[in-house]
């Protein structure tokens, strides 16, 4: 009996050709050509690089019987070649490896090494081939993936499901084609994702999932039938495919977690992140420093600071651990940059921003003031150093330090943080801009606070003639309103009035209803001025 995981080594095999179903040998000659790629685009894994035993693919044998025998290791290495192109970008040489490699499968000879006398050579034989071959449709597709080709990437990964199907059950491959089947669905399940058919690639993702786990299954179920005495080498064989299997797992929940926070479904995110946490800690309970599990802990932070969720204290227990890795991998000096590492790869990027401002956001919510202060400042330094930085996000991020201001009653400063916003709102978006708008008045507010009524008015004012501008009636109402508050409060109350009635008149001009706040209150100073 075969060993798990075990390459076999030593003698050479023929393997007897098997007569492959007409419609299949079709759609590989015609869609193919016989020159296509890969592995899963964002999630292959080490053992697809390693020769592995060939597997039969069916062939007219009355045509090819003449050709010589083809090593599996020349499969092998077309493959890693490949592989190799692959992930350098270089998608156009990747696709000449793994068409040759398809080409060596149709050859009815293949030998390869064995290590050990297999039981069921016959077998391994037809599983192998199909098992290859599925293999390489999936590179295939990720190469389409890549280009973008998204149709021709769904036609050849549909095909290498239906090879993996083809690989008998009792043969040794089956399990490994259960993880075919799961990267070609996962690759279909991202060609959804960012044709946005967000439902589509929901249900293909679960589909994956579903193989991930038979995966595991059909390992153990193979390991506890062997009969005998099983060597020290055989368990740990056997334990090391299914850590790689479950690292799979692990992979493929957090994907699910990335796609149900896009779909907005916050809880079942959080459900397959945990599963995926679990499972990492599994594996790596002795390698802290993993980057996949380092993402996985800063995705986790995002969903708990959601606002549908709120668990901000295990949000920053998160971000703390993810500081505490990083500072690991790349020394005690980068332990302030631990997110951004965590969330861009040791690279500057958006993604950086993004993980900074979500603890800023939990440090906020949990009255963190002063280290809400300092996250912030530190997205804001990053986002300088971006080579194409996002100035809205910039703007957003100074309001969020004005408000935190606001909280420790430094209106002082809050001003401050909020000028510096408009002047971005004023550079990046115009001068007539909703936003502009907004920050004008939330300005006003501000000074009306610090009962600097002069600079008060002249703030809702410019908002006012935004929002007159944009048409937004409602908008219109709310600073007539509150221009009409700060008028009374300095003793103009001709003007004050005025805007009062001004603020009805758009009101009603927007049909809003009496139960409105802003209505509401300004009915009530109106019935005080005629009182």
């Amino acid at each position: 009996m075969e060993e798990i995981y075990q390459l076999p080594d030593a003698q050479a095999q023929t393997v007897t050709p098997q007569k492959k179903p007409k419609s299949f040998r079709k759609i590989i000659s015609k869609k193919l050509g016989l020159t296509k790629q890969a592995d899963r685009v964002d999630a292959s894994t080490s053992r697809d690089t390693v020769a592995s035993p060939s597997r039969e693919q069916p062939v007219e044998t009355e045509d090819e019987c003449g050709l010589p025998p083809v090593e599996e290791r020349e499969i092998s290495a077309l493959n890693d070649k490949g592989n190799g192109f692959f992930g350098n970008g270089e998608f156009d040489a990747a696709l000449r490896m793994y068409s040759e490699a398809l080409k060596l499968l149709k050859n009815p000879r293949i030998t390869m090494d064995l290590e050990l006398g297999s039981e069921e050579e016959e077998d391994l034989g037809k599983g192998m081939r199909r098992f290859r071959t599925a293999r390489l449709l999936v590179n295939i597709g990720a190469v389409h993936i890549r280009r973008e080709n998204y149709d021709e990437a769904i036609t050849v990964l549909e095909m290498s499901m239906r090879s993996s199907k083809l690989v008998p059950v009792e043969s040794s491959y089956y399990y490994r084609s259960c993880e075919v089947v799961a990267d070609a669905l996962e690759n279909i399940g991202l060609v959804y994702y960012k044709l946005k058919n967000y439902e589509e690639s929901s249900i293909r993702y679960a589909d994956a999932l579903v193989a991930r786990r038979k995966c595991i299954e059909l390992l153990n179920e193979k390991f506890t039938k062997q009969k005998g005495p099983k060597s020290n080498d055989l368990v740990l064989k056997y334990k090391q495919e299914v850590s790689a299997c479950k690292i799979e797992l692990a992979n493929t929940l957090f994907y699910m977690a990335l796609l149900k926070e896009k779909q907005d479904r916050i809880d079942e995110a959080i459900m397959r992140c945990e599963e995926s946490i679990l499972l990492q800690k599994e594996i790596y309970s002795q390698f802290k420093s993993d980057r996949s599990y380092v993402n996985l802990l800063t995705t986790m932070g995002r969903l708990y600071c959601h606002e549908s969720v709120q668990r901000f204290e295990d949000a920053l227990e998160y971000f703390y651990e993810v500081r505490r890795m990083k500072s690991e991998i790349y020394g005690s000096t980068h332990t302030e940059n631990s997110i951004d590492l965590a969330s861009s790869n040791g690279q500057i990027s958006k993604e950086l921003c993004v993980g900074w401002t979500h603890k800023a956001d939990a440090q906020e919510k949990m009255g963190k003031h002063v280290d809400a202060i300092t996250s912030y400042e530190k997205v804001l330094s990053y986002q300088d150093s971006l080579e194409c930085g996002d100035e809205n996000n910039s703007a957003s991020i100074y309001k969020k330090i004005a408000e935190v201001y606001l909280k420790s009653h430094d209106t002082k400063r809050a001003i401050t943080s909020m000028e510096k916003a408009i002047i971005v709102e004023r550079e990046v978006q115009g001068e007539e801009s909703i936003d502009l708008a907004r920050s004008y008045s939330k300005l006003g507010g501000y000074y009306e606070i610090r009962e600097n009524y002069a600079n008060a008015v002249k703030c809702h004012s410019k908002a006012l003639k935004i929002f007159k501008v944009l048409d937004d009636k409602e908008g219109a109402s709310i600073e007539h309103n509150k221009l009409g508050g700060i008028l009374k409060l300095s003793g103009d109350e001709n003007k004050s009035m005025e805007h009062y009635m001004s603020s009805l008149w758009h009101a009603r001009e927007a049909k809003l209803p009496s139960t409105n706040p802003i209505v509401a209150d300004t009915i009530r100073n109106v019935a005080s001025f005629r009182a």
